[in-house]
């Protein structure tokens, strides 16, 4: 496991959205979108918000010898993901609009509406009730050729030293699967809430780190 580099966010996200294109989140902001259109604009949106963390969290990648991308995760610490919070974030997204200027106005209206349900569910700072300051993980992935093979363990164990060095005691994630659940309580999280909105469930886990 390392540190990503800039120059390799295109591979990125074209790995996050490989990896998340048939789950819950992804299936509702790209549906009524056919797949060839989905697969060429997908990715450039998903490089937005992965772009964000390369100044305010940390992006590590798992590789081949070749140097293929077979896993990747995404975190931050909360104290540097926004000194404005969300404000800052959508000032950062407007800065950097001009990724989304070849793709149809009226596309990018379609997958905002698409959007909405999942906003709804998710919340950005549900783990307060339990403790103030987690190491936060906001992607992670890995490539289906490459699961089983450990790579999943490897960035995890990263990610954990990595809060542990930045002196948090605990690490957060969600997701929208079900069948993730399981994968997590393995690494040692904990379920603490499972939060449902409309047709949309959010499982939320905290790991506390010793």
């Amino acid at each position: 496991m390392r540190k990503a580099r800039q120059d390799e966010l295109p591979a990125l996200a074209a790995l996050m959205f490989d990896q998340f294109y048939e789950k819950e989140e992804l299936r509702q902001q790209f549906s009524g979108v056919d797949m060839e259109t989905a697969r060429q604009v997908g990715p450039t949106i998903l490089s937005l918000g992965q772009d964000y963390f390369f100044e305010h969290g940390d992006v590590f990648v798992c590789e081949t010898a070749d140097g293929a991308l077979t896993g990747a995760l995404v975190g931050t610490d909360p104290c540097r993901r926004a000194p404005l919070g969300p404000l800052a974030q959508i000032i950062y997204l407007l800065r950097r609009g001009r990724a989304l200027r070849g793709i149809p106005k009226r596309l990018l209206a379609q997958l905002t509406r698409n959007s909405r349900p999942v906003m709804a569910v998710h919340s950005m700072n549900w783990y307060r009730r339990y403790c103030n300051r987690p190491y936060y993980i906001a992607q992670f992935a890995v490539a289906k050729a490459h699961r089983g093979t450990g790579v999943a363990r490897e960035l995890m164990d990263g990610a954990l030293a990595r809060a542990a060095a930045l002196g948090c005691q605990t690490v957060a994630l969600e997701t929208f699967s079900r069948e993730n659940v399981p994968i997590y309580l393995h690494f040692g999280f904990q379920l603490k809430q499972v939060h449902t909105c409309g047709a949309f469930t959010e499982y939320r886990l905290l790991k506390p780190l010793e």
